[in-house]
């Protein structure tokens, strides 16, 4: 909501609907939406949706800052090799 203020409602719509971002947009208002139909539904895999909602949050916060998405990809790196290595052992 913050970016919304700060740029002006319908440019922040018309920038969330861009090409670039469109991605993101869509995995993360689907995820918010899975989150509530779990909810109601199958409320023991509305941790996995919660979980898939803090993700695409997570992308969306580290790609406004500089070098955000090449450092998030090597936090994956780095994160999903010592889990594979804890796994391994």
């Amino acid at each position: 909501m913050a970016w919304g203020v700060l740029m002006g409602p319908t440019a922040y719509i018309q920038h969330l609907l861009s090409g670039p971002r469109l991605p993101f947009t869509a995995a993360y208002f689907g995820s918010i939406a899975l989150t509530l139909y779990l909810s109601l539904v199958k409320f023991p895999l509305t941790f996995i949706a919660t979980m898939l909602q803090l993700v695409t949050l997570l992308w969306y916060i580290v790609s406004y800052f500089p070098m955000g998405t090449s450092g998030l990809r090597f936090a994956a790196r780095f994160g999903g090799n010592r889990v594979a290595a804890w796994m391994n052992n």
